[in-house]
């Protein structure tokens, strides 16, 4: 290819770039060249992290069969917060972040190798996730600090929606397409193989980033002060109670999206009555609710405080989680009503109006937790100094992954026991009285800055 076929073929992959993340109102990010370029590597990076976390939790669940043995495997992706949280927040804060999302990625590659040869053993399957989730204590951080190095601080939320956008493409693919097309052809080995040359494209693709060459911070760390650091960056959060509060929300959410998802499986088998495998396809729709929260999220975040905004995405996204623990009973009345005769006799099975609940609940879901998501991190890039955010997010990540274990486990344990419908209801009641407790705190405490 010449010169002028690379230039034109450049051109139009930025116009079909631009026209996508149009999609979510907004047409002009993509013509900065740091930003296409982070975009990209992200989705080469986060694509196959979805492909390979999602077929190992499925060979666990097939190999087991128990709620429980599904709970342990979360739990090892996450542990490892709890340990190198504090650690990775300050290292991010202060080395080149291409180069620890370019390493982090590189390692990814030769863990996704390891798999493509360990299908069958469980062990190694859970070993191979605690490796994958300390990378992931790496890039998560650098990923999040990386964003103010490549957009003006006016489009930090138009740029976390279009992530966001990413994130909801790398599912579809990621969720749906390459296990699906995988695991019912060829197997999980080649999958992983495939998920490997991805990694290692990404981490190519993040060493060419303009702007992330070398670190934000001027304070040399070493790993006896980490602690210290990050310290620091969580007393710099507790002052601004707007900042505060969103990650605290942010902790609480993705603490509840963990849970649900840990019980997933089971809830496909248990209440709808299908594989595993196949409850991707009930939560396809969720996609529709995710791609409204991105599209609508900047022009909220500039009309309504971030009290309303994140309290009320916080609280419908509560709703949802507690009305899958009456998808049962729903989805009888559905039957019993019989509207248009779609049921008995109609074309529809038993367990159609379950589905059908379910498929319905998801979008509202999908769009209260993206909306919760893309808040909360716009409002920590814009309140909290550029050299703190990779601790901030990594403190947020800790608690995260630590408030997330106790549940994942004991509903996991309970959900072998009394079903999992129940524990739905609970980790939404245990999250709204989470949250109306850490709110009165903070307005007992007038004394931060808003």
């Amino acid at each position: 290819m010449n010169r002028v076929d690379a230039e034109r073929a450049s051109a139009y992959g930025r116009s079909a770039m631009l026209r996508l993340s149009s999609l979510v109102g907004e047409r002009s990010l993509f013509e900065k060249d740091g930003y296409r370029k982070l975009w990209l590597a992200r989705l080469l990076s986060s694509i196959p992290v979805n492909a390979v976390v999602y077929t190992m939790l499925i060979l666990v669940v097939n190999a087991t069969g128990k709620s429980f043995a599904s709970s342990l495997f979360v739990v090892a992706y996450i542990a490892p917060s709890a340990l190198l949280g504090t650690i990775s927040g300050a290292m991010v804060d202060n080395m080149p972040k291409g180069v620890v999302l370019a390493g982090t990625n590189a390692v990814r590659a030769g863990l996704c190798v390891l798999l493509a040869l360990s299908t069958d053993n469980v062990l190694v399957i859970y070993i191979i996730a605690v490796v994958f989730a300390v990378g992931s204590q790496f890039s998560g951080p650098a990923e999040g600090a990386a964003l103010p190095a490549v957009v003006e601080p006016d489009e930090y939320a138009s740029a976390n929606s279009v992530n966001n956008l990413g994130s909801l493409i790398s599912q579809i693919i990621g969720l749906m397409i390459l296990p699906t097309l995988f695991l019912w052809t060829v197997g999980p080995a080649p999958l992983a193989i495939v998920c490997a040359i991805m990694f290692a494209l990404a981490a190519a693709a993040f060493m060419s980033i303009p702007g992330l060459g070398g670190p934000i911070s001027t304070v040399d760390v070493t790993i006896a002060e980490t602690r210290e650091r990050f310290a620091e960056a969580w007393s710099r959060l507790t002052k601004d109670s707007v900042a505060y509060i969103s990650v605290v929300t942010l902790v609480l959410a993705n603490t509840a999206g963990l849970v649900v998802a840990t019980l997933l499986p089971r809830y496909a088998t248990q209440v709808l009555g299908m594989s595993p495998e196949n409850i991707i396809f009930v939560a396809a729709p969720a996609a529709i609710g995710i791609w409204l929260a991105m599209r609508i999220v900047a022009n909220v975040s500039t009309r309504m405080s971030p009290w309303w905004s994140l309290g009320g995405s916080f609280a419908a996204m509560l709703v949802c989680i507690g009305l899958l623990a009456f998808v049962g009973p729903i989805g009888d009345a559905l039957q019993r009503l019989n509207p248009f005769g779609l049921f008995d006799p109609g074309p529809f099975g038993d367990t159609t109006a379950r589905i059908m609940i379910s498929a319905v609940l998801g979008p509202v879901l999908a769009f209260s937790f993206t909306f919760v998501n893309i808040i909360a991190r716009t409002i920590v890039n814009e309140r909290i100094p550029r050299d703190m955010q990779g601790r901030v997010l990594a403190a947020q990540s800790v608690l995260t992954n630590l408030a997330s274990i106790p549940p994942i486990l004991l509903t996991g344990l309970f959900a072998d026991i009394v079903g999992v419908e129940p524990m739905f209801f609970v980790i939404a009641v245990v999250c709204g009285l989470a949250a109306m407790f850490y709110s009165g705190k903070n307005l007992a405490e007038p004394k931060r800055a808003y």
